[in-house]
C-alpha cells in the first residue's frame, strides 16, 4: 500500500452501536418511518449510484458526537487537521457503485468509515480503489516484463468493519460495483467525509505566539530547499518534540503526499535530507515543560 492510503483498524470503540441503530430501523421490511424515507437515491449515469444521507442526523446523537469526537482527535494529532466537511452515511447494494474520480478541492485527505460487515458479506464488489502512484507517472516506471493486470494498476482497500481508511483524494479513486444484494442490511454501509483545516497544534507548555516565529522561520527554508527540486504539490505532516530547554529533540513526518511537479519524482526522496537542512538548528524558547507540535505544510 502506497504512502497516500492511511488505515486504522478498531478506529471507534462504539461502532456495534452504530450498527445497530441503523439495524433497527431495517429491522422490520414492511414499517414505514421517516427514519426509512431520509434515503437519497444519488445517480449521477456513468458514475455515481448510491443511497446517501447526511449522517448527523441518522443515528442517537450521543454516540454520532463521540465518532465525529474521534474523527477531529484523531486528524488533529495525525494530519494537523482541524475539521472534517459534514459526513454522509452511504448504503451500497446491488448495481451501486462510484466510478473513477477525484475529490479536489474538499480537503487534504478523504476517509471512509466502514459499518459494513465485510467478512459475513454475500455481495462482491465495494472495495475503494485507487490509482497507484506508478500509473500516474507511468512511462518513468515502465518495466515490459512487469505483470500488467488489474492489480497492477490499482490500490484496493476493504471497508471492513469498524476500519477507519483515509487516502489522498487528489489521486483518481472509486468504489467496486456492488452485486448480489438488494437488501439494505446486507450492503456496504460507510461513513465518510473529507478532513479539512489543517493548521499547528500545540500541546505542552510553549505557546503558539512563542513558536510561531521559529517555526515560520524553518518552514521557509525547508520550502526553499525543496524549491530547487522543482515546484511541489500535496501536505506534509511533522511532529515536533521540543524539551523544556526549547531544543528540538524529535523530528517525525506523520502523513505525506508531496509530489514535485515538473521534476523527477526521484526528488522525493530528497524530502528527509530538507527537512533537517532546515529544522536541525531551531531552537524555541526555554518552557515549564515539554512541547509536542503536530505541523501541516501545504503546498500548491
Amino acid at each position: 500500500m502506497s504512502r497516500f492510503i492511511l488505515k486504522n483498524d478498531n478506529f471507534f470503540s462504539d461502532a456495534k452501536k452504530l450498527r445497530a441503530s441503523f439495524e433497527e430501523k431495517f429491522a422490520d421490511p414492511k414499517a414505514a418511518s421517516s427514519n426509512r424515507f431520509v434515503w437519497d437515491y444519488w445517480h449521477v449515469p456513468g458514475q455515481y449510484t448510491q443511497l446517501r444521507t447526511p449522517a448527523y442526523h441518522y443515528f442517537p446523537q450521543a454516540t454520532y458526537k463521540k465518532l465525529e469526537q474521534q474523527l477531529l482527535h484523531w486528524g488533529r494529532r495525525t494530519l494537523g487537521c482541524d475539521g472534517i466537511t459534514p459526513p454522509w452515511l452511504s448504503c451500497y447494494i446491488d448495481g451501486c457503485e462510484q466510478e473513477i474520480h477525484s475529490d479536489v478541492p474538499h480537503g487534504p485527505w478523504a476517509f471512509v468509515f466502514s459499518l459494513t460487515k465485510w467478512r459475513q458479506r454475500k455481495f462482491k464488489g465495494g472495495e475503494t480503489f485507487l490509482l497507484k502512484p506508478s500509473v500516474l507517472d507511468y512511462w518513468s516506471n515502465f518495466v515490459e516484463s512487469e505483470d500488467r493486470e488489474r492489480d497492477g494498476f490499482l490500490d484496493f482497500v476493504a471497508p471492513e468493519f469498524n476500519r477507519l481508511t483515509v487516502f489522498d483524494p487528489r489521486f483518481p479513486h472509486g468504489v467496486r460495483r456492488v452485486s448480489g444484494v438488494q437488501d439494505p442490511m446486507q450492503g456496504r454501509l460507510v461513513i465518510h467525509g473529507w478532513f479539512t483545516e489543517p493548521k499547528p497544534f500545540l500541546e505542552g507548555a510553549l505557546t503558539a505566539k512563542q513558536a510561531a516565529p521559529i517555526l515560520d522561520e524553518a518552514v521557509e527554508k525547508f520550502a526553499a530547499e525543496l524549491l530547487r527540486f522543482g515546484n511541489w504539490h500535496g501536505t506534509l505532516s511533522l511532529r515536533l518534540q521540543v524539551s523544556a530547554a526549547g531544543k528540538l529533540t524529535g523530528l517525525s513526518s506523520l502523513a505525506n503526499t508531496l509530489l514535485p511537479l515538473q521534476a523527477d519524482q526521484g526528488a522525493v526522496a530528497k524530502i528527509q535530507r530538507s527537512l533537517k537542512t532546515a529544522f536541525h538548528s531551531i531552537h524555541f524558547p526555554r518552557a515549564k515543560g515539554k512541547t509536542e507540535i503536530t505541523l501541516p505544510l501545504l503546498f500548491r
